[in-house]
């Protein structure tokens, strides 16, 4: 494998210190990189110029410039006026328009290169078309005498004054680049480098475009790339060899294999010690990162573990406010119950109590009325046994005394029927008493009246089903389960309760909010 590499091109130091190394210097990316180092010239070699040579010579250098250019505008404007009529068709007013805008053009192109290179935003392509408008003046300044081929030497003599205008606005910007310390000098290829390596070159000018990087900074990375692969080929003839790297036989063969990159015999020995140390430096800055990717993956499963942690304490509090949410709720739930149950017990016993006592009541009246007819049916037997006694005894009886038996028969009959009315009228009371009862707790559930005001109306129901007196504090005990003396106070409310107006059969309750309304 053969390596080739053209010299480098060495662009001399400015005289004043340009940008630190490494820093942005134009809007193409171009970073100042420090060439191979050469040893510095000493004694009379590093003394400078004295400043009034400078300035005498830069006197002379700018009179010289201008009195050249305004002769050579002077000049190329009657040529070019000349031409644009008689060649190229133009009136002789606008032959003179003509020529103004050609030079012009190329003034122009020349000084906004100079701006744009002083506000280090470097544009070539002004250059190029500064060079084209010099080529395209030469050329019209040849051809105001008739046919080139046919007045050549009135062509150069013509065409010498535009070309030496451009040679002294490039040398003055050649000076202001270099005292300026601008970029410019560094963001294009030479000319001579294109014609003499025309492939590397094109390289580099893609490499400088894609990556938008200057020129300084691309041969530098080129260089080093073409470097270390000239050092990995010498590597590789050496193993090919047999020799150790090293020995005197491996050294000898570097300063050959190293001389098409413009390294010095010192530079090229010097390489493999280089190689070494950024070869050891490579494996530090290895060892770094990898310890750096390890305490930062450390960190992360530590901050990750952490999080879990937290996480794992909060759902522990979370689940111990739910279990002890759903303890407290448990015991109210519970107190709840039992309190209803209580309640309903309550009820129970005071609908038991009611109902026994509208049932005996009832079935007192019903009895009473049973018994009456009862009675009735008895003595009316009575009565046909002694009608039939009489008849069995005046063994003759008329019609009327068989009538009258027969009406008793049926005064009978209809007693027992009377009597199974009464039994039904009382089952009607009880059927009667219930649905009361069950209008009465659901007027209470709806008035959300409270447990006192519930006893309260049980009471009242037991005095409306008999009578005051006949309803007794140990009964009241009893139905609504309370003590004697709250038995006693509950009698009272519901005394006064009946003389306001309740009623249970009609649903009438006068602490009721539809009552009230």
């Amino acid at each position: 494998m053969t390596t080739t590499m053209e010299p480098p091109v060495t662009v001399p130091a400015p005289a004043h210190p340009g940008p630190p190394s490494g820093t942005r210097v134009a809007a193409s990316g171009t970073q100042p990189v420090a060439s191979t180092t050469r040893p510095e010239p000493s004694g009379e070699e590093a003394r400078d110029v004295s400043r009034n040579v400078k300035i005498a010579l830069g006197i002379a250098a700018v009179v010289g410039g201008c009195v050249m250019g305004a002769i050579g505008f002077y000049l190329s404007f009657g040529n070019l006026s000349r031409a644009g009529v008689t060649v190229f068709g133009f009136s002789e007013d606008d032959g003179k328009f003509f020529a103004i805008g050609v030079d012009v053009a190329i003034v122009t192109c020349l000084v906004l290169d100079l701006f744009m290179a002083t506000i280090r935003t470097s544009w070539p392509l002004l250059r190029v078309l500064a060079h084209l408008m010099t080529v395209a003046s030469v050329y019209f300044n040849a051809a105001a005498f008739g046919a080139i081929q046919d007045n050549v030497d009135k062509a150069l003599s013509h065409g010498l004054m535009p070309v030496l205008f451009v040679i002294g606005v490039e040398a003055g910007r050649r000076i202001l680049v270099h005292q300026a310390a601008l970029p410019a000098d560094h963001d294009t290829i030479p000319a001579h480098r294109w014609v003499l390596a025309t492939a590397p070159t094109w390289r580099i000018f893609k490499q400088m475009k894609l990556w938008d990087e200057g020129y300084a900074q691309a041969m530098g990375r080129v260089r080093d790339r073409a470097i270390f692969d000239a050092w990995n080929e010498y590597k590789a003839e050496l193993a090919k060899a047999g020799l150790t790297e090293g020995s005197e036989a491996a050294l000898a063969r570097l300063p050959k294999k190293l001389e098409p990159f413009g390294l010095t015999v010192d530079e090229a020995l010097a390489l493999p010690d280089r190689m070494a140390r950024q070869e050891l430096h490579r494996k530090q800055e290895a060892e770094r990162r990898a310890r750096d990717l390890e305490l930062e993956q450390e960190r992360a499963d530590h901050a990750a573990e952490k999080e879990r942690l937290a996480h794992r304490k909060e759902m522990a509090a979370i689940q111990a406010d739910l279990e002890a949410t759903k303890g407290v709720t448990g015991a109210q739930a519970r107190g709840a119950v039992a309190e209803a149950e209580a309640r309903a017990d309550a009820q129970a016993r005071t609908a038991s109590s009611l109902s026994e006592s509208m049932e005996s009541r009832e079935v007192a009246e019903a009895k009473q009325r049973a018994a009456e007819a009862k009675a009735k049916a008895v003595e009316a037997e009575a009565r046909a046994a002694e009608a039939n006694a009489e008849k069995m005894a005046a063994l003759a009886t008329t019609e009327t005394e068989k009538a009258k038996a027969i009406e008793a028969v049926h005064r009978a009959a209809e007693a027992q029927a009377g009597a199974a009315e009464a039994e039904r009228r009382a089952a009607e009371a009880r059927e009667a008493k219930a649905q009361i009862l069950r209008r009465a707790v659901e007027a209470e559930d709806v008035a959300n009246f409270t447990a006192r005001q519930r006893r309260v109306r049980v009471v009242a129901r037991m005095i409306l089903a008999a009578r005051p007196e006949d309803v007794d504090l140990a009964a009241i005990e009893q139905a609504i389960g309370v003590s004697m003396s709250t038995a006693s106070t509950t009698k009272a409310e519901a005394v006064a309760l009946i003389q306001a107006g309740y009623d249970p059969a009609t649903g009438y309750d006068p602490e009721a909010p539809s009552s009230g309304a």
